[in-house]
């Protein structure tokens, strides 16, 4: 299987939708935390192991992640995995990656429970892309192009999805406006390939028309953020300036492949608008100090 499968197609596969993979597993830190980060799994796991953790996720569950199934007094279950407890509340997270807050006092009785990926999630899969999927998983962590890179990049994105209150939002406005936190625009997840970029086809498509004659525009938006706990220079690398527009927090950026901001302390937003028709390469961003600068910084993570 480890000759045979096709690790590039087999992330195709981990990155769909209907498997929603990252909406409990994260890797380097991006994706959900209901299961453990895969950015290693490759080198510490034989296939075997791997294998059996997809067709039969309750036979090999991994310590710290085993649910805890739990019944109050008022005849409600909850199944999460403990996230923490103290004298007053126990904290268990979900299968939708979603913190439950139970008073210690409410509880009835609680059991230990098995993994919380469901069976027969492979059951939608064919043999091929099964293969090439494990084949994928195989090569996290191992030298070559499925090793995370050192390098601080954007992994955790959020993307503007096309409702009509987005459209009318920004039709109505300027597009500029969608740096605003205004509830008529629906932000959702979406994470980089290991390699670090965000493919296009991860933003959902806005048309905005344009006088007869001329062609639309179609853009996609996606937004990271990075934490500052010490201000400072920061330099921010693109892998192509083509076909975006950026605005930091609310404030537009001039489009450079390499580009210096000063921040304060504090978590701060870089939001892209990409013309998809323009745009041939996928979008990476990384971070890096300024020359002689004393910033200190993390990209967030997480979900």
């Amino acid at each position: 299987m480890q000759q045979r499968g096709d690790p590039a197609h087999g992330e195709i596969v981990f990155r769909r939708k209907d498997l929603a993979c990252l909406k409990c597993h994260a890797i380097a830190g991006a994706g959900g935390l209901a299961g453990p980060d895969l950015v290693s799994i490759g080198a510490s796991a034989p296939i075997d192991y791997l294998i059996e953790s997809i067709l039969l996720p309750n036979k090999a569950v991994k310590e710290n992640y085993h649910s805890t199934i739990v019944a109050t007094r008022d005849g409600r279950f909850y199944t999460g995995i403990k996230v923490r407890e103290t004298n007053e509340q126990l904290v268990l997270r979900d299968a939708e990656d979603r913190e439950v807050i139970i008073p210690v006092k409410a509880i009835e009785e609680r059991s230990m429970g098995g993994s919380l990926m469901p069976e027969g999630l492979a059951d939608s899969l064919t043999r091929a892309e099964l293969v090439d999927l494990v084949r994928f998983l195989s090569e996290l962590g191992k030298v070559g192009p499925y090793a995370v890179s050192k390098a601080r990049l954007a992994r955790r994105w959020q993307v503007l999805e096309t409702t009509r209150e987005a459209y009318h939002h920004l039709i109505s406005t300027r597009i500029a406006s969608v740096t605003t936190a205004d509830s008529a625009l629906l932000w959702t997840p979406a994470y980089s390939r290991v390699s670090g970029d965000l493919p296009l086809d991860a933003l959902p498509r806005f048309m905005f028309g344009k006088p007869q004659g001329e062609q639309a525009d179609v853009l996609g938006f996606a937004r990271c953020q990075i934490d500052v706990s010490t201000g400072g220079a920061i330099k921010l690398i693109l892998n192509s300036t083509t076909g975006l527009a950026l605005w930091l927090d609310s404030e537009p950026v001039e489009i450079k492949s390499e580009i210096t901001v000063s921040l304060l302390p504090g978590i701060h937003t870089l939001t892209f608008a990409v013309n998809l028709p323009q745009r041939h390469d996928s979008l990476r961003c990384e971070f890096d100090e300024a020359p002689g600068s004393t910033v200190r910084f993390s990209v967030v993570t997480g979900k």
